[in-house]
């Protein structure tokens, strides 16, 4: 079947990428006609992708995301089925990777600046062609609480949800060599056998949540403190991290930023802890990525993804997040035989869990919408 993929930017971090990516190479093995539709791609394309660039000339982000719309409507006229990774109105599927927009914009803005405001305007405007109860589109939805806010603001039937369950690459999943891996990554940057290295993985700084860390380990004791190193991966801004480390007393040589990476894997495999306390995060991909690697985890209760955090023996932080929980918990997991109990018990949910499915799940729904 030929199928139109609609996604506005693609590079090879981002989460959403990385779902895009694994879904379309499903698509290709199964011998289907794929053609994506974007303004960028900063990668390699696979073989047998197609791709058609679409030009926008607005000098707005809500803009050129409008522009897209309407470019993708007419372009892709004539496939079978036309697949959104952005909101865009007409679509058969939309991948649901952020959460709703309506629900966050009213924490931060009244309403009626909302209605006044040009480009909350047409992102809600979008947002409500892909939900709003007249509307046909399927949606993939991979967390409880996007489903919730969603059928909240918008009153989506419920026949158009369909769950896609996590969906991971398979070498994040912890092999025979993971303690070789483990040590080559340490040795590579002196950590020591009596350090614990604490790992977050992401670019958005408040966002993810660093700030939250690094008060985290600001707060404990003396030693247990000094015995911490913290692994922060992603194009996070250094300097900013730094004066935060300068104000709260962190000695800086404790912290490691090797900025994007691609070997996310290794570095799980290094961590003795993840923390992830994010402010808002649709699911957490990162979550499951390190219980895939036996590596046990703390999250926001923000992240769709934190109840495996809580079921693999770990921490999902209570709503409304309290720095002063986090505190308790750091200290209270970094304690030898906790924190060697906590690893026992994410290795043995990692090996067990179901964390790959997702890009055949999404395959299997789009073929069932053509039958």
């Amino acid at each position: 079947m030929k199928i139109a993929l609609a996604l506005f930017k693609y590079f090879p971090h981002g989460g959403l990428q990385r779902d895009f990516m694994r879904i379309t190479l499903e698509l290709l093995k199964r011998g289907h006609e794929v053609t994506l539709f974007t303004t960028s791609f900063d990668g390699v394309i696979p073989e047998k992708l197609q791709v058609v660039f679409l030009e926008t000339k607005s000098f707005t982000n809500h803009g050129k995301a409008a522009e897209f719309e309407k470019l993708f409507a007419v372009a892709a006229a004539g496939y079978d089925v036309k697949f959104g990774f952005n909101r865009i109105g007409g679509l058969d599927f939309y991948f649901a990777a952020d959460n709703c927009i309506m629900s966050e914009a009213l924490t931060v803005y009244p309403e009626w600046f909302l209605k006044l405001s040009p480009r909350h305007r047409s992102i809600l405007r979008q947002e409500k062609n892909v939900l709003a109860p007249e509307s046909a589109t399927r949606i993939l939805y991979i967390a409880e609480k996007q489903k919730k806010d969603y059928q909240k603001f918008y009153g989506t039937p419920e026949e158009r949800f369909f769950y896609l369950p996590p969906g991971l690459n398979e070498a994040c999943f912890r092999g025979k060599d993971a303690e070789i891996r483990r040590n080559r990554k340490r040795q590579e940057y002196n950590i020591g056998d009596d350090e614990i290295l604490l790992i977050l993985v992401g670019s958005f700084f408040e966002g993810k949540g660093a700030d939250r860390l690094l008060r985290a380990v600001a707060a404990l004791e003396g030693e247990l403190q000094k015995k911490c190193r913290i692994a922060i991966i992603g194009n996070m801004p250094r300097k900013k991290c730094l004066k935060l480390c300068r104000s709260l007393d962190i000695d800086s040589g404790n912290l490691i930023m090797p900025g994007a990476s691609g070997e996310v894997p290794d570095w799980l495999l290094a961590a003795d802890l993840m923390v992830h306390p994010a402010r808002k995060e649709a699911t957490g991909t990162v979550i499951v990525e390190a219980l895939a690697a036996g590596l046990p985890v703390i999250a926001s209760s923000e992240c769709g993804f934190a109840n495996f955090a809580a079921e693999s023996g770990g921490c999902a932080l209570k709503l409304p997040f309290d720095q002063q929980e986090l505190n308790r918990k750091l200290r209270e997991f970094l304690q030898p035989e906790k924190l060697a109990e906590l690893k026992e018990s994410a290795v043995l949910y990692g090996s067990k869990a179901d964390f790959c499915r997702r890009a055949s799940v999404a395959a299997d729904l789009l073929e069932q919408f053509h039958d």
